[in-house]
């Protein structure tokens, strides 16, 4: 399975949910954003916990699920950035 497949298992999933009505793109945000807090609780003691994993997928299926929407090709989207990155090199960053 594709990232673009989970992205739409995981969409279709959310509207089953009702999780869809009345959101905007900027309420999708706020919640990745949320999801985010999350994970910095989870890294509050010298090493993340176990949970730290799943906050982290938490992220994740957030952004694919507004990705879905959005139709954003989010395999496409992060492939072409890598290879972006790649360009560019370290931007005389220390490595």
């Amino acid at each position: 399975m594709n990232i673009n497949d989970m992205a739409k298992r995981n969409y279709d999933w959310v509207e089953k949910m009702g999780w869809h009505n009345n959101k905007s793109v900027l309420e999708a945000l706020a919640l990745i954003s949320s999801e985010v807090g999350e994970a910095v609780n989870e890294c509050r003691g010298e090493k993340p916990t176990a949970a730290f994993g799943e906050e982290l997928a938490d992220i994740v299926l957030r952004v694919m699920d507004l990705a879905h929407w959005q139709g954003v090709d989010l395999e496409k989207e992060l492939l072409a950035k890598m290879d972006k990155n790649e360009q560019r090199g370290s931007r005389g960053r220390l490595k």
